[in-house]
């Protein structure tokens, strides 16, 4: 039996960096995949998605270019050319991914299947053979896949999930998307303006529940102008797929409706992915949500098995997995532990224009009962948003009303996302608001109206 200092199942954004940190100190690693190197960000999240958004972006822009003066006659849209760049750029990140592991030393790369045997010993299938490896310690990166609701027919009819969605052909009539949450959003926006009918259909009230009631109209609204439709307080109870047609039963205010429509896209959310690794077999526990229990150091019950990213329950972005590759092997390799309870969360949204938020939301502020002082900046105001003619959205900031300090930010605007990065540094800066009012920022750029931002906050 093959032994290893450390071996670690998945090789995605935690895996990856941890494989590498690892081995530099001299340690043996053996790096499990059983799919595709890159984990879900590469092969089936960040990079194809956003690949497609900028599609679609390019797509939307074409459609209104005499308002800049451009007129372009008679454009179509190729989908088998949107997916043949999304797969080039997915192949391109992939092989670097591979490229930066096999020129590591002490890392064997096995592609195939682990089920734990022990805390020590785990069985790999290869599809071709099995073999059994010891780990001294061994690391749980497998990450999450979608949730597929139980919905009577749904499993015996041809759904999308977010991973297959994308490699259609064909840009489809009508698409229906089950779930009003962040995933359903972007392929909902991306599909519209490549020619699709889209309805979304949520038992929410309203799109992107847990965000502030003000940034879910400002998005609905978005989506309104822009022909997307929505159905909300909707139960669906069947799905029946005939004749190259996709029908759903749901109940909404007490009425039973139909929805008809030619694709289906599951965007009901994620689960970890656990099956099949026989936590059980080492005694590995779990949470009632299926993700692997574990502290804020990673640690499981099991005094050598760790997870980290999203089968640990952590926050479900690449950018948090990645930092729990770092604050694992701190505390793991290093002796310097720190928390993870203890960093900023800030996420993205690629819908246009982008959502981003980082720290307390209003709604979250009220509950936890801390006080608040809020401005708000719309981007039909700001400069640079006017000379481009991407007006939509606000920039929003939560600050302490006695020290002054950030305590939260929403950005639904053009780059939305890079402008959460200035705040997020300030937020660490513990730089206050008036600082940033009166803060000489290069003109024009969009960052300059936080200026703006900062002094719409209530005195």
């Amino acid at each position: 039996m093959e032994k290893f200092d450390a071996v670690i199942i998945g090789a995605g954004q935690s895996g990856m960096p941890l494989a590498k940190k690892i081995s530099q100190k001299g340690l043996s690693v053996a790096l499990i995949e059983k799919r595709a190197i890159g984990g879900t960000c590469i092969n089936d999240g960040c990079s194809p998605t956003k690949t497609m958004v900028h599609s679609a972006k390019v797509a939307h822009l074409v459609s209104r270019a005499e308002d800049f003066g451009i007129r372009i006659e008679n454009y179509k849209i190729s989908q088998k050319g949107v997916k043949n760049r999304k797969n080039h750029i997915v192949e391109q990140f992939r092989g670097g991914a591979e490229k930066g592991l096999k020129k590591a030393d002490n890392i064997k790369i096995i592609m195939g299947s682990a089920q734990f045997k022990s805390n020590h010993i785990l069985s790999i299938n290869t599809g071709k053979d099995e073999f059994e490896i010891y780990g001294d310690k061994i690391l749980i990166n497998t990450g999450s896949e979608p949730r597929i609701p139980e919905i009577k027919g749904l499993i015996n009819s041809p759904f999308l999930t977010s991973t297959s969605i994308m490699d259609l052909n064909e840009t489809p009539e009508h698409l229906i998307i089950l779930g009003g949450g962040y995933i359903g959003l972007e392929f909902a926006q991306m599909f519209s303006r490549f020619g699709s009918k889209v309805t979304i259909i949520d038992k929410s009230e309203r799109l992107v529940p847990k965000e502030d009631k003000d940034v879910s109209e400002e998005i609905c609204a978005i989506f309104n102008e822009e022909g997307i439709s929505t159905i909300f307080n909707a139960g669906v109870n069947e799905v029946t797929f005939r004749d190259n047609s996709f029908t759903l039963s749901y109940k909404n205010s007490e009425k039973e409706e139909k929805l008809k429509g030619t694709h289906l896209l599951i965007a009901t959310g994620r689960i970890p992915s656990t099956k099949n690794l026989g936590l059980e077999n080492a005694g590995i526990k779990t949470t009632s949500s299926g993700h692997v229990k574990v502290n804020n150091y990673f640690e499981t019950n099991i005094s050598n098995v760790y997870a980290l990213g999203d089968v640990a329950g952590s926050p479900p972005f690449t950018h948090i997995a990645y930092h729990d590759a770092h604050l694992a092997f701190q505390h793991i390799y290093e002796k310097t532990s720190h928390s993870k309870e203890d960093r900023l969360v800030p996420y993205c949204i690629f819908i246009d224009p982008q959502l981003g938020r980082i720290g307390l939301n209003e709604a979250e502020a009220i509950e936890k009962g801390i006080k608040y002082k809020t401005g708000k900046f719309l981007m039909k105001h700001a400069g640079r948003a006017l000379e481009v003619d991407e007006t939509k959205g606000f920039f929003k900031v939560l600050v302490d009303p006695e020290t002054k300090q950030i305590i939260g930010a929403t950005i639904l605007s053009m780059d939305g996302g890079e402008i959460l990065a200035v705040l997020q540094m300030a937020m660490l800066g513990n730089i206050t608001y008036d600082t940033i009012a009166t803060l000489p920022i290069a003109h024009p750029t969009l960052a300059e109206s936080l200026n703006n931002l900062m002094m719409q906050i209530e005195k």
